[in-house]
């Protein structure tokens, strides 16, 4: 059983390989490389902040 998932994964990495050989060569001259930072993000991070201050009350209250 262990041998068959070494051989599924080899051929998963192999044919993911593939494909990534397979895309262009990037974006056209007229796009802009910038990344937008918007609510998403923003939103992840405040969640990040309100979840590490819930753990360091859970450690002070210890």
């Amino acid at each position: 059983m262990k041998r068959l998932r070494i051989i599924a994964t080899y051929i998963f990495f192999l044919l993911m390989s593939a494909t990534a050989y397979a895309q262009g060569p990037g974006f056209d001259d007229d796009v802009v490389d910038e990344v937008p930072i918007d609510g998403g993000v923003s939103a992840l991070v405040i969640a990040g902040a309100v979840y590490g201050a819930k753990k360091l009350k859970a450690i002070k209250k210890k």
